[in-house]
């Protein structure tokens, strides 16, 4: 049990109420004057020690690196959908890229008709022609060992290349960017009727190529665009080159 103590109401020293003085500083000490308390008079409890300040210091630097690559992310994801390769104008090499030599002039408004039909309508009636965009393109593969011949009218002018697979990659890497593709290549001006028909035919002995249309607007194209087998003995175009 704690004991009960007496103060001098002066000074605030422990004193014996019976004693009549207090010994420290003489003042006259009665029953009446006298507080008694279980805490000396003058003291106080001690403020709270406060807690040292956690560092921030990691998680800022974590915040900041986060915010960085959201910051990329946003870039590329808006590069891309604005039909950009994303962070700066990377451009796929070649080693080997076709040469002069590896091409042959293309055999245009020939009269003679293909044997097998491979492309004259999108998803639907040919009546309704393929859609077309602004420096949009559509590609397909000219077959191996077969001329390839092609037709279309369009609202808008349409450019067709006849590139090499390594040649494309550039193309398409480059968002549609001739300026990406190295080498010589083979190419229907821009026009919006090509009629009766445009013979390519290095792909009589190399399975190497794609036909590449390209729209310089928005509008609608009907092709008629087809193959006939003829195989050449040796390897022609860019096969012959690169030894394949």
């Amino acid at each position: 049990m704690s004991t009960v103590l007496s103060y001098c109401p002066n000074c605030g020293s422990p004193v014996q109420q019976q004693g009549g003085f207090c010994a420290h500083c003489g003042t006259k000490i009665s029953a009446s004057t006298v507080p008694t308390s279980q805490v000396p008079p003058g003291y106080y409890p001690p403020a709270p020690t406060p807690s040292p300040p956690v560092s921030t210091g990691p998680y800022k630097v974590a915040i900041t690196v986060l915010l960085i690559i959201i910051l990329f992310l946003g870039i590329g994801l808006y590069e891309t959908s604005a039909g950009h390769f994303p962070f700066g104008n990377y451009r796929y090499q070649l080693a080997n890229p076709p040469n002069s030599q590896s091409i042959l002039p293309i055999h245009s408004h020939t009269t003679q008709r293909y044997t097998n039909q491979i492309w004259n309508a999108c998803n639907g009636s040919p009546s309704l022609g393929c859609s077309m965009t602004a420096n949009g393109w559509r590609e397909g593969s000219v077959p191996d060992t077969f001329d390839y011949y092609v037709a279309f009218t369009s609202a808008v002018n349409v450019t067709v290349y006849f590139f090499t697979m390594g040649q494309f990659v550039q193309f398409s890497v480059c968002n549609g960017d001739v300026s990406c593709v190295s080498g010589s290549y083979d190419s229907i001006p821009a026009t919006t009727n090509v009629a009766p028909y445009t013979l390519f035919t290095l792909g009589e002995g190399c399975a190497d190529y794609l036909a590449i249309y390209v729209a310089s607007g928005s509008g609608t194209m009907y092709p008629d665009v087809g193959v006939t087998q003829h195989p050449a003995s040796t390897a022609t175009g860019y096969c012959a080159q690169a030894g394949t």
